[in-house]
């Protein structure tokens, strides 16, 4: 099994694959709470080139997701990701992502510590990043981005080392 990540390309490609995947209700649940049209797909993230590292993930050489990573604080970072191929649900696929983007922030930038903010309701995000080293270590009342209420958790990785 091979994870590996390839940097976002501003091409029309690209943005198709988004659109395709936040299409898919397992996405946008969770990612954008509806489904956008391709321009507002391709806008949205055309604008975040060069604001956050955003990267293709990759299994076996396959294009299966997407994962964006941001200093959120100095010194800790904080990273997004979705798989937007169902049949790799439920395969214990996710927090083996999550642990290789964990390495890959500890290697690659200079961090202390990772977060993650997902909706409590989101059994799944959460089950997964606890089995990928992530602690709850607060929540609290917001949104989501479309403002409807949510209840976020904080969750926490630290640097051991």
């Amino acid at each position: 099994m091979a994870i590996t990540l390839r940097k976002f390309k501003d091409e029309e490609s690209e943005y198709k694959k988004m659109h395709e995947w936040c299409s898919k209700k397992h996405v946008n649940e969770w990612f954008e709470q509806r489904v956008l049209s391709f321009d507002e797909i391709r806008n949205k993230y055309k604008n975040k080139i060069g604001n956050q590292d955003m990267f293709i993930i990759q299994y076996n050489n396959r294009d299966i997701g997407f994962v964006q990573i941001y200093e959120y604080k100095p010194k800790i970072y904080e990273f997004d990701l979705f798989i937007g191929e169902e049949e790799l649900l439920s395969k214990g696929l996710g927090t083996k992502i999550e642990v290789f983007i964990i390495n890959k922030i500890y290697s690659d930038y200079d961090a202390d510590s990772i977060i993650a903010r997902p909706f409590k309701r989101n059994i799944r995000s959460v089950k997964c990043s606890l089995k990928a080293g992530f602690n709850i270590i607060d929540e609290y009342d917001g949104t989501d981005t479309i403002g409807n209420p949510e209840t976020i958790l904080v969750m926490e990785n630290k640097r051991t080392n």
